[in-house]
C-alpha cells in the first residue's frame, strides 16, 4: 500500500487503484509509520507528499516488489512446463469401477501432474502389508489406495469411506442369498468377518474359496453362487448382479491411501489426496 501510495502522490488515488476506501489507505499507512516509528508522508490537505527518509525508502521497495514479480514468473513459467508424476497403487477393480471415469475431471483440474498405476490389493493384510510398506517406504509408489489396519511408523494414511461389504448374486430371485453357495476370499477379513457372522444361516451352503475379484464374479455366474462386493463399486456395470443391501456388513477398516511420511509432502500428493477426498464426499 506504501508503494502504491508513493507512486500516485495521494491517497484518494491509491484507493481508487488498490480498490479500497480512502480511509483504510490512510490506516495502514499510519499503521506502518507507527511501526517503523518514522513519518512517511507529509499530510497537506488533499496532497501527500513523501518525507525525505520516503524518498530513500520507495524506489527500494519498488524494485523489490520488480524483483519479487519476475521471480513469480519465471516460477510459473517453470510450473506450466514441467510434469509431476505420480505412482498410485490400486486393485484393479477398484481402478476399474470405482476410479477410472473419474480421471478425466482431475487431469483437467491438474493437467501438469502425470498420474502413473501400479496394481496392488484392495485390502491389505497378511503378505499384503509387508509388500505396500516397502513399495511406498523404497518410493516404487508414493500412495497406496486400500482398507485394512496398518500401524507403521514410516506411514500416514488419511481416510477416504467406509467400506460395505454385499452380498451380490447373478439368479434373480426373491430368495436369500442364503439359499445359495457363497464365494469368499480366505485373506479378506471383512469376508471371513461377515460369514462368520451368518454362520448359522450359512451351515447347509457350500462355501468357495476365491481370492481374485473378477474370477469370484466370473464363479457367481456359473456356480449360481453368491459372491462379496464393496458397495464403491457396485457401479451401473453390475446391473446384471441382484444386490442383497439389507444384509450388508460395514467393514472394520475403511477405504484410506496410505503414503510415505515426511515433514513436508509434494503438491502433487497432497492435491491427489484432496481430490479423493473430495470425490467420495
Amino acid at each position: 500500500m506504501f508503494d502504491v501510495a508513493a507512486r500516485c502522490g495521494s491517497f484518494k488515488q491509491a484507493a481508487q487503484q488498490l480498490g479500497v476506501t480512502q480511509s483504510a489507505v490512510t490506516r495502514q499507512i499510519q499503521a506502518l509509520e507507527e511501526q517503523l516509528d518514522m513519518r512517511l508522508f507529509q499530510r497537506d490537505n488533499r496532497v501527500h507528499s513523501l518525507t525525505p527518509v520516503a524518498l530513500e525508502l520507495a524506489p527500494q521497495i519498488e524494485q523489490i516488489f520488480d524483483q519479487l514479480e519476475r521471480a513469480i514468473e519465471r516460477t510459473r513459467s517453470v510450473s506450466d512446463n514441467t510434469t509431476t508424476q505420480l505412482t498410485v497403487a490400486i486393485s484393479s477393480e477398484r481402478f476399474r469401477f470405482w476410479l477410472a471415469d473419474k480421471l478425466e475431471d482431475f487431469h483437467s483440474l491438474y493437467p501438469h501432474i502425470q498420474l502413473n498405476f501400479a496394481r496392488c490389493a484392495d485390502y491389505f493384510s497378511g503378505e499384503h502389508v509387508a509388500d505396500m510398506v516397502s513399495a511406498v517406504q523404497h518410493q516404487s509408489w508414493d500412495i497406496a489406495i486400500g482398507y485394512g489396519s496398518i500401524n507403521d511408523k514410516h506411514l500416514q494414511s488419511q481416510r477416504l469411506s467406509k467400506t460395505q461389504l454385499v452380498p451380490v448374486s447373478s439368479l434373480s430371485t426373491n430368495d436369500t442369498p442364503f439359499q445359495q453357495n457363497w464365494i469368499i476370499n480366505p485373506d479378506n477379513p471383512g469376508h471371513l468377518k461377515l460369514t462368520e457372522h451368518y454362520q448359522s444361516k450359512l451351515k447347509n451352503q457350500r462355501i468357495i474359496h476365491c481370492d481374485d475379484f473378477y474370477m469370484s464374479l466370473d464363479l457367481a455366474q456359473t456356480e449360481k453362487a453368491v459372491t462379496l462386493v464393496d458397495s464403491s463399486l457396485l457401479t451401473t456395470q453390475f446391473s446384471h448382479l441382484t444386490p442383497f443391501r439389507e444384509y450388508a456388513q460395514t467393514t472394520k477398516s475403511p477405504l484410506s491411501v496410505f503414503y510415505k511420511k515426511r515433514k513436508r509432502q509434494s503438491v502433487a500428493l497432497v492435491a491427489f489426496i484432496k481430490w479423493l477426498q473430495l470425490i467420495n464426499q
